[in-house]
C-alpha cells in the first residue's frame, strides 16, 4: 500500500506550479525627471505624461532585480510619433538600461531615429539618445522596420524579466529581445522623448521566471526525496 501512495505523492511535488503571485506597483512615491509631466491617478496604479520634450523618466523607489515586471501602456493621441519605453538596472543618470520603441522614422529635428524597438545600456553622459549613438551607449539589442512602430489609442500589454544573467522583454506575449548578459540590480521607471500623452497602467511585479524561487526549489528537493525513499523500499521488498 504505502509503494502505490509514495509515487503519485511524488509526482504532484514534482508538478506544483510556481507559488508566486504579481504584486501591485503602487506608483505614489515614484520619482520624475525635469523635462516631462507626470500625473498620478488618485488611486496610484498608473500615470499618464502629457508634455513633448526632452528625454524624461518617471522611477521606482526601490530596486527590482530577478523580477517579472508586466504592465500596460498606451499612447492617448493621434499627433506624433516618437519614443516611449522604459528603464531599469538605474542606479544613476550614468548607469542605466533603456528599452526604447518608435513609432515612424524620422530623418529631421534631432537626427535619424528609426521605427522600431532599441535596448541600450548607458555608462556616462556622452550619449545621444535619438541616434543612440555616442561613447557611452552601448546597443545591445535592436529591431526596426517600416511594420515595427506603436500604433495611436492602442493598448499594449509589456513584460520585462530581468535577472542577473538574462533579460526578456515581451510586449502582447510576443517576444521581442531575449538576451543573456551580466546585469546588475537598480531602479525600474518609465520613459518618454519627444512623446506626449502616454499612459503606463496597471504594473505588477513577481519573482522573475527565470529564477527558481526557495519555495519552488524546496518542493523540488521534497520531490527528489520521495523518488529517492520509494526506490529504496522499492529494492527492499524485492529483496
Amino acid at each position: 500500500m504505502r509503494k502505490i501512495v509514495l509515487l503519485p505523492f511524488a509526482v504532484i511535488i514534482f508538478s506544483l506550479p510556481s507559488m508566486a503571485f504579481g504584486l501591485a506597483m503602487n506608483l505614489q512615491n515614484w520619482t520624475a525627471s525635469p523635462g516631462g509631466n507626470w500625473n498620478v491617478s488618485n488611486d496610484g496604479y498608473s500615470v499618464l505624461q502629457t508634455i513633448n520634450g526632452q528625454p524624461t523618466y518617471f522611477v521606482s523607489d526601490t530596486d527590482y532585480f530577478n523580477r517579472l515586471i508586466e504592465g500596460t501602456l498606451t499612447v492617448k493621441t493621434t499627433s506624433d510619433d516618437d519614443f516611449i519605453g522604459f528603464v531599469f538596472g538605474l542606479n544613476s543618470s550614468d548607469d542605466y538600461l533603456l528599452f526604447d520603441w518608435k513609432q515612424n522614422n524620422q530623418t529631421a529635428g534631432p537626427g535619424t531615429g528609426l521605427e522600431g524597438f532599441t535596448l541600450s545600456r548607458i555608462t556616462g553622459s556622452d550619449i545621444n539618445l535619438w541616434e543612440h549613438t555616442g561613447n557611452d551607449l552601448e546597443i545591445l539589442a535592436s529591431s526596426y522596420s517600416s511594420s515595427l512602430g506603436w500604433r495611436d489609442l492602442q493598448n499594449y500589454e509589456f513584460s520585462l524579466d530581468y535577472s542577473a544573467a538574462r533579460t526578456i522583454i515581451s510586449i502582447d506575449d510576443e517576444t521581442i529581445f531575449d538576451i543573456a548578459g551580466d546585469f546588475n540590480t537598480g531602479l525600474f521607471g518609465f520613459y518618454n522623448y519627444s512623446q506626449a500623452y502616454v499612459n503606463y497602467s496597471g504594473f505588477v511585479e513577481e519573482q522573475s521566471a527565470v529564477v527558481p524561487e526557495p519555495s519552488t526549489f524546496a518542493f523540488m528537493c521534497l520531490g527528489v526525496i520521495g523518488v529517492v525513499a520509494l526506490r529504496k523500499k522499492q529494492q527492499r521488498f524485492t529483496a
